[in-house]
């Protein structure tokens, strides 16, 4: 109960914070969003970036964000810009080797046809001095759709799964 009126809280305080638009959305506009088709584009780009961190290739994940993108990892400091993300990820990937990364969306919604929210759980090894690490966490993105048609990421955060320990 007090986790659901917490989740209440932080949903009711993010949205008192968001900009108004002039005028709300026409029904019409929301029901064409092709909710398939955004799934499809954001499993691409989850897809990608998997391959890219088992690769240890922080330029190829910078640019799966747009320009202005930014990411919030737990006990990192914030990346934001794809410059800023890059070297953030290649210090990362400096301390430590990825060996496998699993990243799998729980809900994914097409907020229009040009935007999308997706979260989802994480399992990640990591391997440092030869020793394995694994990570368990959630996550939280956003998509937006580019000038070209392209979907990018906006947003990332990643943080702990409190409910799951390193074995």
């Amino acid at each position: 109960m007090r986790q659901t009126g917490l989740l209440s809280l932080a949903v009711l305080a993010v949205a008192a914070c968001a900009p108004k638009p002039a005028e709300p959305p026409a029904a019409a506009a929301i029901a064409t969003v092709d909710q398939a088709a955004v799934k499809t584009a954001m499993d691409s780009i989850r897809a990608r970036y998997m391959r890219l961190q088992a690769a240890g290739d922080a330029a190829g994940i910078a640019g799966l964000f747009t320009p202005d993108g930014g990411i919030d990892f737990f006990e990192a400091p914030p990346m934001r810009g794809r410059a800023a993300i890059e070297a953030g990820l290649k210090a990362g990937f400096g301390m430590r080797k990825p060996t496998s990364l699993e990243i799998v969306a729980t809900a994914t919604n097409a907020v229009n046809p040009s935007t999308a929210a997706e979260l989802g759980t994480y399992h990640e090894m990591d391997s440092v001095k030869g020793k394995t690490y694994h990570a368990w966490g959630r996550w939280v993105t956003s998509g937006v759709r580019d000038s070209t048609g392209a979907w990018r990421l906006g947003y990332l955060m990643a943080f702990p799964d409190s409910t799951r320990q390193d074995k």
